[in-house]
């Protein structure tokens, strides 16, 4: 089964950046009494967007949405000044994207993340040149499990989203690329198998045996 359009999402699926997120919040969070352990944060938070996770952790209106941008940026900038140190690629990442790209198939990026930290991420590993297309938090007015941000990769693609496949860690993510009436890649790397049971493949990373599955004999070049 060939694709038009390859959808990535950036944190849990291209480089294993969940423990710089935490401390990053962790942080936070005890500056005003507060305290989330790793878990929690892995179930409940990872993978939105910052105002999205202060209104779920606080309540509607403990923020305004200056503040809740500021203290966002804060925590993101703890992301930035740490990806380039602690370069946790998720393993074959990059590899497929290499061998996507050099079989001429379409790339997007699509995040959560603001541009910031997706300005870190391509510059921390080099892999601007692998992407076609790129939307993150800033593009968006609604963040995950709505579908905006796989819809607008898909156009900057220019492909139907019937024709796109998605790869996503999280609940919210899997939720979205579903929305979109995208095929979606459960990456197991921060959340169960349970949990993303609605996926429509999975793999643990991009040098799971699986892979050479989804995509089929016809796509041989591809994996």
């Amino acid at each position: 089964m060939l694709y038009k359009g390859y959808i990535f999402d950036l944190d849990g699926v291209l480089i294993d950046s969940s423990r710089i997120h935490f401390e990053g919040w962790r942080k936070f969070l005890n500056e005003v009494g507060r305290d989330v352990d790793y878990e929690t944060f892995l179930k409940s938070y990872f993978g939105k967007r910052g105002a999205e996770t202060l209104e779920q952790i606080f309540g509607r209106g403990k923020y305004t949405p200056g503040e809740a941008r500021e203290i966002s940026d804060r925590i993101d900038f703890n992301f930035v000044m740490n990806i380039g140190k602690q370069k946790v690629p998720i393993e074959g990442a990059f590899e497929f994207l290499r061998t996507l790209k050099g079989s001429g198939q379409k790339i997007a990026l699509a995040t959560s993340a603001p541009r910031q930290n997706v300005d870190a991420f391509l510059d921390a590993f080099s892999v601007r040149n692998f992407f076609d297309a790129e939307v993150c938090a800033d593009d968006v007015s609604h963040g995950k499990p709505d579908p905006e941000v796989f819809l607008r990769a898909a156009g900057k693609l220019g492909e139907s989203p019937s024709d796109c496949i998605v790869f996503e860690d999280s609940l919210p993510g899997l939720m979205a690329a579903k929305a979109a009436g995208m095929k979606c890649v459960a990456v197991l790397t921060t959340t169960t198998r349970e949990v993303l049971n609605r996926a429509d493949f999975f793999i643990t990373n991009f040098n799971d045996k699986n892979l050479k599955q989804i995509f089929g004999s016809t796509t041989k070049e591809i994996v």
